[in-house]
């Protein structure tokens, strides 16, 4: 029996680090974060289109990847910055004959997937997405489909664990359940963040290489896709993570540290 109770705490205590890791992810991927740090970070210095057009498209590939996962909603907005930009004196001063602009005179209705489609073939990927971003977008789709159910089943598990742990009165246990959560998290974000700010592009690339293994995820630095979320981007949103890691575990870890001095 005591086995068994020490498999259902450890089991616990990692259910709970993946969940309060589960936690601060969701945070990250919320719809104002993204805008917010596109709007900081994203390089309209490169890119053709301003920040709060920049922050628009960041808006709506963070909805194409890790929300509604509707490829109209994302055309129809870059279709629409690139319409905006065409009637900007950026535009005017420029051919309007230029080589890979969108075909967007040709569009005469916007709800047309295949319309928007057609006026983007053959774009420069300044103004537009190209089908090997596309494709990296639908990856970070399905690790997001995958990982949300993971997430919530993590939780459940440590919910379901700490109410076990509490019926039964131990007190103690649950107060080392806490505690050990907290410090796993607390390691392993420490840990990932001594990596990331000795070697940040080493760190990039293994964490894109685990995950998109295939090697679609390298795109062109003047690309409207790393013009929105370019690398400044990336390196906030981990700190943002980071934070929320860290906040999460603390709190913990404070929990812990009260229930077994109760117990005391």
């Amino acid at each position: 029996m005591k086995a068994i109770q020490v498999i259902i705490n450890m089991v616990t205590a990692i259910m709970l680090a993946f969940a309060l890791v589960g936690g601060g992810f969701a945070v990250c991927v919320a719809s104002p974060v993204t805008h917010g740090l596109s709007w900081v970070f994203s390089d309209d210095a490169t890119s053709p289109f301003d920040r709060n057009q920049l922050a628009t498209v960041a808006d709506a590939t963070r909805d194409y990847a890790f929300g509604k996962h509707d490829l109209l909603a994302l055309y129809q907005t870059i279709y629409d910055v690139d319409v905006e930009f065409r009637g900007s004196v950026g535009y005017s001063a420029a051919s309007t004959t230029s080589a890979g602009f969108p075909k967007v005179d040709q569009v005469t209705d916007r709800t047309s997937l295949t319309q928007l489609r057609e006026a983007f073939n053959g774009a420069s990927e300044v103004y537009c997405y190209s089908q090997a971003e596309l494709s990296h977008l639908d990856d970070c789709y399905v690790l997001a489909r995958l990982s949300y159910p993971v997430i919530i089943a993590a939780a459940i598990l440590a919910l379901a664990g700490l109410i076990f742990t509490g019926v039964t009165g131990r007190r103690r246990r649950l107060g080392a359940v806490f505690l050990a959560a907290g410090v796993l998290v607390m390691v392993l974000f420490v840990a990932l963040a001594v990596w990331a700010a000795l070697d940040f592009q080493g760190f990039f690339t293994a964490f894109h290489g685990v995950l998109f293994s295939q090697g679609n995820w390298e795109f062109p630095y003047d690309s409207l896709l790393i013009c929105a979320l370019p690398t400044a981007f990336w390196v906030a949103m981990g700190v943002v993570w980071l934070i929320l890691a860290l906040l999460f575990a603390l709190i913990s870890i404070l929990i812990g540290r009260k229930l077994l001095k109760k117990r005391q």
